[in-house]
């Protein structure tokens, strides 16, 4: 068992014997041995077995539930939820819901865990039932931000994304915190995605342009809304857009290029696109940017194409930058120098396709795909391309 199992095994144990012990501090000690639970002992017993788990059930069944050990009881059901043992976790919430003398509130607070157990138990409806009946009877309590707080957990895990828009919704109106308005944004998102696949142009753009009023930074909503317009072949209206998120986040620049590119070359040709590029470039430096213009440049003059990313490698050094210098050299070399830029090509090559591409902000967890939800810790928007030398 882990330190922390057995540090909850002791601290039960010392509460139930404080709890006895205040409920008869004036007795005799002999008065008071015959008052204490034969589960107590059971419970030291098993204790003293190494039997934790045991332990833990005998201290529970010890304690009877009122005004003193309300507390722990709802403490160790969440205990028991966080490591793994739902069923348990259940029970006891159960037990405490079933007891007459608790409170109103204490009814709600024990509700709110129930219903996190049969979420993580995986029983959706009776979670999201017992909810919903909350919802509606505990309006403009204290409890109805976590009450809708985990309706929107629900219906995300779910993806029942309409739903958790409703609910987000409301949810923001009561505690308008930065990560619920992300999440809530990032949920129009998802809505308009599976619109777009439908070909529902119209209502995918409506859900990107809420997105935006929802979170004017968000940066997946402009270009989602690009996508949009470049596909009903509104392309001037995507470059506003592109260059909007642009502004939003210049980290996410390795992602707006080949959709600008696309654009630009379809209405204006390459001279709004390559101003564009040097502007980024001034603003921010970033191998995807570098990489781009020296495409542009190895068009008309390779020499100066060269000369850039020379220049630009000192001031900016990444590994693609290194890699794409390689490259340009390959074409002029010959005999041994051509092979062994040729080694060092892949070697290098081997190394970028080794490294991920994008990391979460907020946990660290890295991968080769851009996700919007972090599959680690499962926050919104936090997932960006990785910058610096393995990096942009």
């Amino acid at each position: 068992m882990t330190e922390i199992g057995l540090f909850l095994v002791l601290f039960v144990a010392l509460f139930v014997g404080w709890a006895m012990g205040r409920k008869n501090p004036t007795k005799k000690n002999k008065q008071v041995k015959k008052n204490i639970p034969t589960d107590y002992f059971r419970g030291l017993n098993h204790l003293l077995n190494d039997q934790h788990s045991e332990a833990i059930d005998a201290f529970v069944d010890s304690l009877e539930v009122n005004s003193d050990t309300f507390d722990i009881h709802l403490t160790l059901g969440n205990l028991f939820r966080k490591k793994g043992e739902i069923q348990k976790a259940i029970n006891i919430h159960q037990n405490l819901l079933a007891r007459p003398e608790i409170s109103q509130r204490e009814m709600r607070m024990v509700q709110l865990e129930l219903a996190s157990d049969f979420m993580s138990a995986g029983l959706l409806d009776r979670a999201g039932r017992l909810l919903l009946n909350m919802a509606s009877t505990s309006r403009k309590s204290e409890f109805q931000p976590k009450i809708l707080t985990l309706l929107v957990d629900l219906y995300e895990f779910e993806q029942s994304w309409d739903k958790a828009i409703q609910i987000g919704s409301e949810l923001i109106k009561e505690t308008p915190t930065k990560k619920e308005i992300k999440r809530l944004a990032h949920f129009h998102c998802e809505m308009a995605q599976e619109l777009q696949k439908k070909e529902q142009w119209k209502q995918a753009f409506q859900h990107y342009k809420d997105a935006l009023d929802v979170d004017s930074s968000c940066v997946r909503a402009s270009i989602g809304a690009a996508d949009v317009l470049n596909s009903q072949g509104r392309y001037r209206d995507a470059i506003k857009e592109l260059k909007h998120a642009a502004e939003q986040d210049p980290e996410f620049i390795s992602i707006i290029i080949p959709k600008l590119k696309e654009c630009y070359q379809k209405v204006w040709g390459s001279g709004g696109y390559i101003k564009f590029l040097q502007e980024q470039n001034q603003k921010k430096p970033s191998t995807a940017l570098i990489m781009a213009l020296v495409q542009h440049y190895m068009e008309t003059d390779k020499d100066y194409a060269e000369m850039f990313l020379v220049e630009q490698l000192r001031q900016h050094p990444t590994i693609k930058g290194f890699k794409e210098l390689i490259s340009l050299q390959l074409a002029d070399s010959q005999g041994y120098n051509q092979q062994h830029l040729v080694v060092l090509f892949e070697l290098i090559d081997q190394l970028v396709q080794a490294k991920h591409k994008y990391q979460c902000r907020q946990c660290g967890f890295p991968g080769h795909q851009l996700h919007w939800q972090c599959p680690s810790c499962k926050n919104w928007g936090v997932v960006k391309p990785i910058h610096g030398l393995e990096g942009e």
